[in-house]
């Protein structure tokens, strides 16, 4: 994952100039077959992209020595804009990022956090279980500065685009088994779900399956990793027959495979200016999180920053759906 994620860093945002300059769309999962998996390449920015002037002053970008940087922690979805963030910040390498960047996954980021191995969190939803152990919402100073989506992915060859959001419960609850029950052919239907202290997991249960129970993990298959979902699901002997789930951001920008496709969920499909509006109907935000007492100075001023239009224009730029409305 690592290896993939320097890769990653490397073209994959647009140099900001004085003026910046939009990020090429990243790669999509409907484009034409290639023949290995693909992530989309950048380039590390140099300079803050160029807010329009706000009627209060608006926290300047900070900046530090690299021996000064706060320790992140936070979700893999995460791990690209916290690459971009420390180049940003400190001016370092490429190299420099990479040992600095080491994320633990969302729940094993809120302990991180709670036990002081760690400044700031760049972090997705914690999943009911650790809501309960560290109930963060009061324990820790939460910010949302973006926005992502649970997102739906079977292979091009299924004739099914479209499903409601019923369908996709009786999917993954088990209740519907054949894809003729959902417009398809007539074929069982091969759902793969994430364990239970995933982000994606969690996204899951919040934003789609609500009080309806997911299937047995013995009737379903269960993808370890964000990256083993995306190919379990390409691999499968009879992959148009399977479905998973994944984040947007991860599975449009930084582990595809072009035969895969997005299902579209309730006639919206999912793209930037749909969750950024909400219309899309599974989105969620994610978090730059700091510890309510003693928080380190950079790390809150790092905080401060990726709120304002400026801030938030960086984190467009790094190709996520930003939090504030209005901002391409």
């Amino acid at each position: 994952m690592k290896r993939i994620l320097s890769f990653v860093l490397v073209l994959f945002l647009t140099a900001f100039a004085a003026a910046c300059t939009p990020v090429p769309a990243p790669a999509d999962p409907t484009a034409e077959p290639t023949a290995e998996p693909t992530s989309v390449p950048t380039e590390v920015p140099t300079e803050a992209p160029t807010a329009e002037p706000t009627e209060e002053p608006a926290a300047a970008r900070p900046s530090c020595e690299y021996s000064a940087y706060p320790k992140v922690d936070g979700s893999t979805a995460n791990i690209p804009m916290a690459l971009a963030l420390i180049r940003l910040v400190t001016g370092c390498t490429e190299d420099d990022a990479d040992r600095s960047i080491d994320f633990s996954t969302t729940d094993y980021a809120y302990e991180a956090l709670d036990e002081k191995r760690c400044d700031l969190l760049l972090v997705y939803e914690a999943s009911r279980t650790t809501k309960e152990r560290f109930d963060p919402e009061n324990r820790f100073d939460m910010h949302p500065i973006g926005l992502d989506a649970l997102v739906f992915i079977t292979n091009t060859d299924n004739p099914v685009d479209s499903l409601t959001i019923d369908q996709i419960r009786g999917i993954f609850s088990g209740a519907i088994t054949n894809w003729k029950d959902v417009g398809g052919l007539d074929a069982p239907i091969n759902a793969f779900q994430r364990p239970e202290l995933s982000g994606s997991q969690t996204l899951m249960l919040n934003l789609c399956m609500g009080n309806t129970p997911m299937a047995p993990v013995e009737k379903i298959r269960v993808s370890e990793s964000m990256a083993d979902v995306i190919d379990d699901i390409a691999a499968y002997d009879n992959s148009a027959n399977a479905i998973g789930y994944s984040v947007y951001y991860y599975a449009k920008n930084m582990y595809t495979y072009p035969n895969l496709k997005f299902i579209t969920v309730d006639g919206v499909a999912p793209t930037n200016e749909t969750i950024n509006s909400g219309e899309y109907p599974f989105i969620n935000p994610f978090y730059a999180i700091l510890p309510k007492t003693h928080p380190n100075p950079i790390a809150e001023a790092i905080v401060a920053w990726l709120e304002t239009s400026e801030g938030q224009l960086f984190v467009s730029q790094c190709g996520y759906v930003p939090y504030m409305k209005g901002i391409e």
